[in-house]
């Protein structure tokens, strides 16, 4: 929908995008979340990527006015979100997951951002979690930063929860790699960053909902795997393109990557003991060391120091 009424004649039309594959219970609090936005120029599609059970989400769809949905097979959340890319016109498109919510001033920051910054090829913002009822319980923060800085992995990337990205951008960095289940989203990020800089908003722009069927649940092997292949991907064309600023960043993330995975991993393995599962922190230690000796111990290390602060804080600790 766009509000002729409400919207700036020379205010841009922001495209939001919505891939689901299933009716989700929280759809309709993501809808609506579209139609609460204090800008009024946007412009609403979902995009049924094989659910199964088109005329249910139709039935949702079609109580929000003016908002589009289109079926098609099932090809995964990046070639839902480039189905809506292409659907569209708008100078900006805005992602929305399906179970997600966003607070009433987000296009509005996102645009004004965008405005402020013309050489930006997207903007971004923080986060708060939420869980399935929708009781925030932590919140986290992406700091402004050069695209180097994002691609050597100084500092985490914008989450695609909070983008928005001009629509030019895409005809110089292209869309989604439909060939990336997990992931996508960081491989698409990274490669935009090497065309451009993101601008920040320095505000919260999206509830991010926690629940047992987010991509974000999948084990951690699996996860190091996709993202590791999302910045081997970035460099393999970096390096075709003759960019070596770029490679040597990526390759450096890379190492990062490596590290942090295998720090995360060290730090469950006391937990893993506690509750037994002998073998499983055996294979956590096995592979984290094969990933990152120096991550492995950093994380036991940070875990070890973790223990001795609680336990002296305990009441009596000094009796």
């Amino acid at each position: 929908m766009t509000n002729e009424a409400d919207a700036r004649a020379d205010s841009p039309v922001v495209d939001v995008v919505v891939p689901t594959n299933r009716v989700s219970p929280y759809l309709e609090s993501a809808l609506a979340s579209v139609v609460a936005q204090t800008y009024a120029n946007w412009r609403l599609v979902v995009v049924d990527d094989g659910s199964g059970r088109g005329d249910e989400l139709e039935r949702i769809v079609d109580r929000v006015d003016g908002a589009r949905i289109l079926h098609r097979e099932n090809g995964g959340a990046a070639a839902a979100r480039n189905t809506g890319i292409a659907d569209g016109t708008g100078e900006v498109v805005a992602f929305l997951d399906d179970d997600d919510v966003w607070p009433p001033g987000r296009l509005e920051e996102l645009v004004r951002a965008l405005e402020r910054d013309r050489g930006a090829v997207g903007a971004f913002g923080d986060g708060v979690d939420i869980d399935d009822r929708g009781v925030a319980f932590d919140s986290w923060h992406t700091p402004q930063a050069t695209s180097a800085e994002y691609l050597r992995g100084a500092v985490p990337i914008p989450r695609i929860t909070t983008l928005a990205v001009r629509r030019s951008a895409f005809d110089d960095a292209g869309t989604f790699d439909e060939a990336f289940g997990l992931s996508q989203d960081t491989e698409f990020t990274l490669r935009l960053l090497r065309h451009g800089r993101l601008v920040s908003t320095g505000t919260v722009l999206v509830e991010y909902r926690r629940h047992e069927r987010n991509a974000t649940a999948a084990d951690w092997r699996r996860r190091h795997a996709a993202g590791s292949r999302a910045i081997r991907v970035n460099r393999a064309d970096a390096e075709s393109r003759g960019a070596a600023h770029h490679v040597d960043a990526l390759r450096r993330n890379a190492r990062m990557l490596d590290r942090a995975y295998a720090s995360w991993s060290a730090g469950r393995v006391i937990g893993l003991l506690k509750q037994r599962k002998v073998r499983e922190a055996a294979a956590d230690v096995r592979d984290s060391m094969r990933l990152s000796p120096r991550g492995v111990l950093a994380g036991a290390a940070s875990t070890l120091a973790s223990k001795l602060r609680t336990r002296a804080r305990r009441p009596g600790a000094d009796a």
